[in-house]
Order: structure tokens, then C-alpha cells, then sequence
């Protein structure tokens, strides 16, 4: 009997046109219900989605707990590619959940909520009032006062939200499951909007009209409300430089632990292509921003010029240019503003 853990779910055609995606392996013949608030998925008994569950630490703190997988992502000869992943390490798969040591790890805490606390400490609560107009590098130390191994989103554990969602929603619109708390809002809203839901995913009262916060497997506004600094990544004009030791996370820095890993796209627009970094095959970039829609390809926007650091998600205000795929690399280390924040999370280094 294959075991739960031993099962390859993946979805093909990323990349395509059409943002519905075609479901492989075990995910064949799975299906995920979105309904007005509350959304119902045969992913609740498959692994990794079965293993992830809320954990709260000594200080009140509220996390995702994310175990480990392993990814494969091939390129189609048409130029899209099929991403699978498992809790078994199969030929050619490989793993997000590393410690920058070359030492897997065997779980991530995902803060359950966006950052709140002060720029001297950051939380992740419900009901409190979002940190904003603090920049990358001060979200960065706030989160790392709450001790070793605590740390703010970065890019590994942005990738791994991703194939999370991609595989089992099988489509790159991630709007088009849940609209997010975007659609020309004045402000962001407090933490803990979507403690109602019952189920993983949803949103507090409505998917589609862009005024609730959403949540993913736990996981609230993953897109929207604000943006989270994501870390671990810098750019040098159009180079991209990462670093996968959160120890060493250094804003604007393009020497070691940093290594370059390729280009990316120079403009911004509706994201049309990621290109897969050689050195890290299960993490890619934004290399192409023209030609695409908010109804095609990956159906979010990408500023992909100008900056040095990142944000994802989208903020309050954006609309149908937000989701799960929204990059935003035109900023500076000493960028902020009242959509800007971050998510506490932690790795067991």
C-alpha cells in the first residue's frame, strides 16, 4: 500500500495562457469547492496540507506550521512546466526547507497573521493593529527579537506558499479563488479577520468582492491588506542575488553568503514568464512582464525594476493588480509607507 506521505500530487501547463492548469499524478481527479466565504478541498487528507496546523509559542505568538516536502519543477518543450511535490525525496526532486548550511530542515513556522507589535518587536496575533512604515531591514529585527531561529518572510518560504497553492487550486489566479482584502480600499484592517472561517481557506465573508480578508491553509492575507517584505533576496539593476542562511540576511548585498542566480525581467506589467534558477531549480524570478493580463498567465503584476529589495502580495489598495504572484522590486532598503509590512516566522536552525 503506497503511504499518504510516498504520494506525488503536480499540476501541468504553468505558464500557460490560460490559468486553469491541467492536474497530474495523485492529484488527479481531486477537487477543491470555493464557495462564497468558505472553501472545501480534497487536499484536507493529503499530504503535506493534512500536516499543517496551528503551533503558538511562550509569547502568545500564532504560526502555521508548514513539514517539509520535495518539489520537481520540468520544463515542458513548449516553455511551461509541470511542478509536482511529495513528502518522499524522489530522482530529481528537490527541497525548499534548508538552513542555508546545506542542512535540510523539517519544518517552517509561517506567522498565522501579518507582523504587528513595534519595530523594536514584532508578533503575530490576532486583533492587533498591523505594523506598517517600517522598512525591510527594521521588520527584519523586529522579527529576529523574539530569539534564535525567529525571522521575517523571505523568499524560501514565499516559494513554498506557492507550490502549496498552485498544486492544489491548479491555477495561477490566485484572485480568482479569493479576491483579497485589495480592491480600492483606504486602509489596512486589524489581524484575526478570518479567525470565523472554518474552513483552512476562505475569506471572512465573501471570496469575490475584495473587500474581506482572506486566508490560506491558516495562513491570513497572503496576499493583500498589506505587503510583506520578503527577505533573503536583493537586486543589482536587473541581477538576482540570494541567500538562503537567515543569519546572514543583509539588505543590498551582493557578496557572500549572496550569489547570483540570474536575470530578471526589466519593466513592469502583468507577469507573464518565471524563469527556474540553475544554482536552485525549485526557486525563479519574474522574466517577462510584457504581454500578459490580470486573466492570463500568472494574472498578477510585477514591478520588476528599479529596486533592491522585495515585497509581495499587494497591499489595500490594488485591486485586480495583486495575488499570490504580485512582486514588487522597486524598492530601496530605506522604502516604507502605509502598505508595507511583513509576517513573523520561524525556522529551526
Amino acid at each position: 500500500m503506497v503511504s499518504e506521505k510516498s504520494k506525488i500530487y503536480g499540476v501541468d501547463n504553468v505558464g500557460q495562457s490560460a490559468p486553469t492548469l491541467t492536474r497530474t499524478d495523485s492529484a488527479i481527479g481531486r477537487t477543491v469547492t470555493v464557495g462564497a466565504s468558505e472553501i472545501k478541498s480534497d487536499f484536507d487528507r493529503c499530504y503535506p496540507w493534512s500536516d499543517m496546523h496551528e503551533v503558538v509559542d511562550d509569547s502568545g505568538n500564532v504560526f502555521i506550521r508548514i513539514p517539509k516536502f520535495y518539489s520537481r519543477i520540468t520544463k515542458n518543450a513548449n516553455g511551461t512546466y509541470k511542478h509536482q511535490l511529495s513528502g518522499y525525496r524522489y530522482e530529481g526532486f528537490t527541497t525548499l526547507f534548508v538552513d542555508g548550511k546545506g542542512n535540510e530542515i523539517d519544518y517552517v513556522l509561517v506567522g498565522k497573521y501579518e507582523a504587528s507589535g513595534t519595530s523594536a518587536k514584532a508578533e503575530s496575533k490576532s486583533g492587533k493593529t498591523c505594523l506598517v512604515n517600517v522598512t525591510l531591514p527594521q521588520m527584519r529585527t523586529a522579527c529576529k527579537a523574539n530569539g534564535e531561529g525567529y525571522q521575517q518572510y523571505d523568499f524560501l518560504i514565499d516559494a513554498i506558499i506557492k507550490e502549496l497553492f498552485l498544486i492544489e487550486m491548479a491555477t495561477t489566479n490566485s484572485q480568482s479563488v479569493m479576491y483579497g482584502y485589495m480592491n480600492s480600499n483606504s486602509a489596512a484592517v486589524q489581524t484575526g479577520r478570518t479567525d470565523g472561517v472554518k474552513t483552512a481557506s476562505g475569506s471572512e465573508e465573501s471570496n469575490t468582492d475584495g473587500k474581506h480578508a482572506c486566508k490560506y491553509r491558516g495562513i491570513e492575507n497572503p496576499w493583500g491588506n498589506v505587503y510583506k517584505w520578503c527577505d533573503g533576496i536583493t537586486f543589482d539593476g536587473t541581477k538576482i542575488y540570494i541567500c538562503l542562511d537567515p543569519n546572514h540576511y543583509v539588505s543590498e548585498n551582493m557578496a557572500a553568503p549572496y550569489f547570483y542566480v540570474g536575470e530578471r525581467a526589466d519593466g513592469a506589467s502583468y507577469l507573464k514568464e518565471i524563469s527556474y534558477f540553475d544554482k536552485f531549480p525549485a526557486l525563479g524570478y519574474a522574466s517577462s512582464v510584457s504581454g500578459g493580463s490580470d486573466s492570463t498567465y500568472y494574472c498578477d503584476y510585477a514591478v520588476a525594476y528599479g529596486g533592491t529589495v522585495l515585497a509581495v502580495g499587494g497591499f489595500w489598495y490594488n485591486g485586480s493588480d495583486g495575488g499570490l504572484w504580485f512582486w514588487s522590486g522597486d524598492y530601496g532598503a530605506s522604502g516604507a509607507g502605509s502598505g508595507c509590512g511583513g509576517r513573523l516566522c520561524y525556522k529551526p536552525l
